[in-house]
């Protein structure tokens, strides 16, 4: 049963791959700190054939003129997936909007580094925007969820000039030490750890049933084989290397001054929809908050999920001072 667990997971695996080559990207590494660390990243297929290809400087200025009718879109996603696993059902809608850009973050699917640099979600969004700026994006739409979200807050503070807007997706931003007892309680799990990282099936299924509001109806044989993780002490040190969220009252998080949309469950279980409603006021204005009933720490299952991040981030796009520039010289 073991081995036809995992033919199952590198079966879906294959279809996702799929999903996202049929919406036009390819999967591209990206060598940083003099190879020290690597992330792979989904970009537009014209993107990796003009930097794959010899071609002329002419051809790849066309090939820039063109990706510019798009504007860049950075999706990151959080602990438990890969940028596969989590954009898939979406490209398809996304694509026809925006030039997409969809990352493995640090120590997940297969991006890794060997820096001695603590991993905090700081140290992965600097690692992301250089590996955007080396494929010639200068600025971008970005969108994370949960842990992506840390890193997508992050990318706006530091790089402001590089994240044009901002699309929080059931990130505990404003979460404080007592923010997972809740989660804790119904689990019986010791820590956030146990939750986010799973070590057993039992833990992994009350899990699942935490992140989608039911129990789960995977067969335990594929759950074995997902359970399996490579990179599972890396991750434990992620959570630990968290800087966001780790006071009692969260008013050291940074201002950043992009429009920001929130998008949350109210039902989550993870992080509670307090947590947002906080986040809302604490951005002075600056942000809007959209509640999908029902949904539980992955709204991106919502009937209008990617209707709403269509709207947000095209709203001002007859604006050329607020359509992103997608490509420099690559």
């Amino acid at each position: 049963m073991e081995y036809a667990g995992r033919i199952v997971v590198r079966m879906g695996a294959a279809r996702k791959r799929a999903a996202l080559k049929s919406s036009g990207l390819r999967r591209r590494a990206i060598h940083l700190q003099e190879g020290a660390t690597t992330i792979f990243c989904w970009v537009p297929k014209e993107l990796e054939e003009a930097i794959a290809s010899s071609s002329s400087k002419k051809e790849k200025k066309k090939t820039q003129k063109e990706q510019q009718e798009k504007p860049a879109l950075l999706l990151l996603h959080g602990f438990g997936s890969n940028g596969t696993d989590a954009w898939a059902g979406h490209v398809g809608a996304l694509a026809k909007h925006f030039a997409l850009f969809i990352p493995d973050l640090l120590f997940f699917g297969d991006s890794i580094t060997r820096s001695p640099t603590r991993c905090s979600e700081l140290f992965q969004a600097e690692c992301i925007h250089a590996a955007l700026l080396q494929l010639g994006v200068t600025t971008a739409f970005v969108a994370g969820h949960s842990y992506g979200g840390f890193v997508a807050y992050r990318l706006a503070h530091l790089f402001p000039s590089f994240v044009s807007k901002l699309v929080i997706i059931a990130s505990g931003l404003m979460m404080d030490s007592h923010s997972n007892d809740a989660a804790l309680q119904k689990t019986g799990a010791s820590s956030i750890h146990d939750i986010l990282v799973p070590s057993s099936l039992s833990t992994f299924k009350q899990t699942l049933q935490l992140v989608f509001n039911k129990p789960t109806t995977i067969p335990d044989f594929v759950l074995m084989a997902l359970l399996k993780n490579p990179n599972r002490d890396h991750q434990l040190d992620l959570i630990n290397s968290i800087e966001l969220g780790q006071d009692e009252v969260p008013t050291t998080l940074p201002k950043v001054s992009q429009k920001t949309l929130i998008l949350w469950g109210d039902k989550d279980q993870i992080f509670d929809i307090k947590l947002a409603h906080t986040l809302e006021e604490y951005m002075d204005g600056n942000a809007q908050l959209k509640v999908f009933n029902g949904a539980g720490h992955v709204p991106q299952v919502a009937l209008g999920f990617n209707d709403e991040i269509i709207s947000f981030l095209t709203k001002d796009m007859l604006d050329a001072s607020s359509t992103p520039n997608v490509l420099g010289d690559v």
